[in-house]
């Protein structure tokens, strides 16, 4: 049991490790055969040199982590994302194993902000080993990537050694790397020893059919091949919300993205809350899941206006005048996410609860983990132009008949144009100067999940 919450331990053993205990006793009965008496003398001889090769072997087992230069255990994770309440669990449970050092596989704040990188350092300085991150795609988001460099490294990516393997973290944040990054690689990979990879975007996505993963899969068929000619022992990345495990041409690719992000699959097939744990001896590995459990508060909603402030339950929600629709939206990278049938209330209904919205002020919207999205007047009270492009706001609490806790991204703001997709281009064209696409290219972005409070500002 853990600091501020349960924590259950799973076990997933990707390689079985082999000690010499074998050969040692092979050993050990061979020094025990003799032929003929001999004297006295020289059987107490051979007792004792029995005894001592015994004592010899055992030891060489039992003392062989303290002694062995080359066995060594380390932590990973993925997506922490700006979710204290999961991630503060999975520190503890780092704390506790006691590993060498920690790889963050990025995605550790929300929106790439200074403010949540302070929040996400300030929280790290609980950890009682050394952290060594690369960047994910939400930490890189506005001055994200301004933000990391002055407070990591820049450029993003980087290699160490430790105990004899090489450690190479990459920066795939943009679902690819450059032709300046894959050179300094080669050059990495080229050298001696065992490595391990870490980085965000992985190379292929571990879901049936799933996109998150590189966007250039030639390159990440050249990686792959790279990887698999150069003794990488593992590859470990995020963005995948979820756990999986899978070896392709003798490399384990680990994908570790449960340390407090939205999770992306049924529990059943990896989603669960976790870190993984990497026991290294010379060139075996085994990796082992630690699973975390969390109790989440029942979410809740704020509401600020000119005429004050005002708290919904999810509950409360539904019991107002709701609509239904059909929508999805497309990411940056040209893909829709997000389809399903919504239940839910128009924004207008809220903000009105709290005195309205008037031309020239701003509309805040806020999620648990510190994101945030600005709307204008037109968003929330479209034209007719804007309403077959944009569609109406809506705050949505039941996507295809779930309700939090089942449906985790609950409530969501979305977008629900009458052709049913708000798309890229519906974005740009609904996003007033400073706000949404001129910050950041893609639609998705606006669907704002898991919100908190909603804020009217002058």
């Amino acid at each position: 049991m853990l600091p501020g919450g349960a924590l259950a331990v799973g076990w997933r053993v990707s390689k079985t490790v082999v000690n010499g205990g074998e050969g040692l006793k092979e050993y050990a009965g061979r020094q025990g055969k003799r032929e003929g008496q001999g004297s006295p003398i020289n059987r107490r001889a051979a007792v004792v040199a029995l005894v001592a090769v015994c004592i010899i072997a055992v030891a060489l087992v039992v003392l062989k982590p303290w002694f062995g230069t080359k066995v060594y255990v380390f932590a990973v994770v993925g997506d922490s994302q700006g979710r204290s309440e999961v991630w503060e669990i999975v520190m503890d449970g780092v704390n506790s194993d006691r590993p060498d050092f920690l790889l963050h596989c990025g995605d550790m704040v929300a929106s790439g902000t200074r403010a949540q990188y302070d929040d996400f350092l300030e929280g790290a300085e609980k950890l009682k080993m050394p952290l060594h991150v690369v960047p994910g795609n939400h930490d890189v988001r506005g001055e994200g990537r301004t933000c990391f460099a002055e407070l990591f490294r820049d450029p993003p990516y980087y290699s160490f050694e430790h105990k004899g393997a090489r450690f190479i973290g990459l920066d795939t944040s943009e679902g690819s790397i450059d032709s300046v990054q894959m050179e300094w690689l080669r050059g990495e990979l080229a050298e001696d020893g065992p490595k391990f990879i870490f980085m965000h975007i992985p190379l292929y996505d571990p879901r049936p059919g799933g996109d998150h993963c590189f966007l250039d899969q030639e390159q990440a068929a050249e990686l792959e091949e790279l990887f698999g000619a150069s003794r990488v022992l593992a590859v470990f990345s995020g963005h995948v919300h979820m756990f999986s495990n899978a070896e392709l041409d003798g490399v384990e690719y680990v994908t570790t993205g449960g340390a407090g992000a939205l999770l992306y699959a049924p529990e059943d097939e990896g989603g669960f809350y976790h870190y993984a744990l990497v026991k290294v001896d010379g060139e075996q590995v085994e990796i082992e899941t630690r699973r975390v459990d969390v109790e989440f508060e029942e979410a809740s909603l704020t509401l600020l206006g000119p005429e004050g402030k005002k708290e919904l339950s999810l509950g409360q929600l539904a019991l107002m005048e709701t609509v239904e629709v059909e929508a999805a939206f497309e990411n940056r990278f040209g893909n829709l996410g997000g389809h399903g049938i919504y239940v839910g209330v128009p924004v207008i209904s809220l903000v009105e609860m709290v005195g309205g919205f008037a031309p020239g002020q701003t509309l805040v919207v806020t999620c648990d983990d510190g994101y945030s999205q600005d709307y204008a007047y037109e968003n929330v009270y479209p034209s007719d132009q804007w309403a077959q492009t944009q569609g109406p706001m809506i705050l949505a609490y039941e996507k295809d008949g779930a309700t939090s806790p089942e449906w985790q991204e609950s409530p969501r703001l979305i977008m629900a144009p009458p052709d049913g997709v708000y798309s890229n281009d519906d974005c740009a064209s609904t996003s007033v100067p400073g706000q949404g696409w001129n910050l950041y290219e893609s639609a998705g972005a606006r669907w704002a999940r898991s919100v908190t409070r909603i804020e009217v500002k002058d």
